[in-house]
């Protein structure tokens, strides 16, 4: 996750590469736009460069941004079976004839997959804990915000023509395949979980429910306005009564209004931090590998945001709202 957020942040660094590896969506460029932009850039600093012909090249390298929805079926697959395998290990815990029988779940075999692969034998692995039931919780809760999520893309979305790079799509995969375990894996080392900080687990749920319910309203304005875009380019200038009906069906695009867009640009992304930062809340405070989760999500969204905040204010000039900031309210 850290190297990630670095990568990340190396990359939005630089014109030629936040072009073509960080916008994606409506703030891309089309594919030949953002090559011949890169193309140009590399030009500059010398048409013979190696970096200025990878640059080129990487630039068509796109797939459709609806592939989104694929994100959300690896980590509902794999939060799922986890969540499972979890409540089947706790379970065991209180069963006299199941004793002894932890090597036959999954998150135990991983564990010693994972201190294989750091390079320890048998006599100096670390001890592997009982997970807790603050373990399911948290994993409970990451399913229920992938199978929401799942859900909005399945049904809610609609499908456009937009892109994104290859390698976000590859960062994506990972993500949803590798997070779930992130979410439970300190609960496998000794001394486990316990209720140190038992009050943070009703908060964590309920910033959850809350931050859950207004990333819905904010989707669902956005894919209101998305479809009657879509609607209004189909339908074509020539149905327009005057010509200011006319330029309102060339824009597909419109200033969302309503819910928490009324403080920030990306209330979605703002509400997806919270929500992570909810499932770590409800762990007790104790899944620390979480806290590289929140702060990966928290760079890639806060770039995401920033190069959002840039497209509404150059789309829309002064009719885009001031006092609007671009992910934290009434901040930044």
């Amino acid at each position: 996750y850290a190297a990630l957020a670095g990568i990340a942040l190396v990359f939005a660094l630089a014109p030629s590469t936040r072009e073509v590896f960080v916008k994606y969506g409506r703030t891309r460029d089309k594919p030949e736009t953002a090559a011949k932009g890169t193309q140009t850039s590399g030009a500059r600093a010398g048409r013979s460069t190696i970096l200025a012909a990878a640059l080129h090249l990487c630039a068509s390298w796109t797939v459709p941004k609806n592939l989104f929805t694929q994100f959300y079926c690896v980590g509902a697959i794999i939060s799922g079976l986890l969540t499972i395998d979890t409540i089947a290990w706790c379970n065991s815990q209180a069963t006299p004839e199941l004793s002894g029988a932890d090597q036959r779940f999954f998150g135990h075999r991983y564990l010693l997959f994972e201190q294989w692969l750091f390079g320890r034998s048998s006599q100096s692995r670390v001890p592997i804990a009982d997970p807790s039931r603050l373990a399911v919780l948290s994993l409970v809760l990451f399913t229920i915000h992938v199978l929401i999520r799942l859900k909005e893309c399945v049904y809610d979305q609609p499908l456009t023509d937009a892109r994104m790079h290859i390698g976000q799509y590859a960062v994506g995969i990972v993500f949803y395949v590798v997070t779930p375990l992130a979410v439970v894996a300190d609960s496998y080392y000794p001394p486990g979980w316990g209720l140190q900080l038992s009050w943070t687990v009703p908060v964590g749920i309920a910033i959850f429910i809350y931050a859950s319910i207004h990333q819905w309203r904010c989707h669902q304005i956005l894919y209101g306005l998305r479809r009657r875009g879509l609607d209004a380019k189909s339908t074509g200038p020539d149905s327009a009564s005057t010509s200011q009906g006319s330029s309102a069906r060339l824009d597909s695009y419109a200033i969302p209004t309503g819910d928490l867009f009324k403080y920030v640009s990306c209330p979605h992304f703002l509400c997806e931090i919270l929500i992570y930062i909810s499932i770590w809340l409800a762990s007790a405070c104790q899944a620390t590998t979480l806290l590289w989760v929140i702060g990966w999500t928290a760079i890639n969204l806060g770039i995401t945001a920033r190069e959002s905040q840039q497209w509404y204010r150059a789309r829309f000039g002064a009719r885009y709202p001031r006092d609007r900031r671009a992910l934290v309210p009434f901040v930044w």
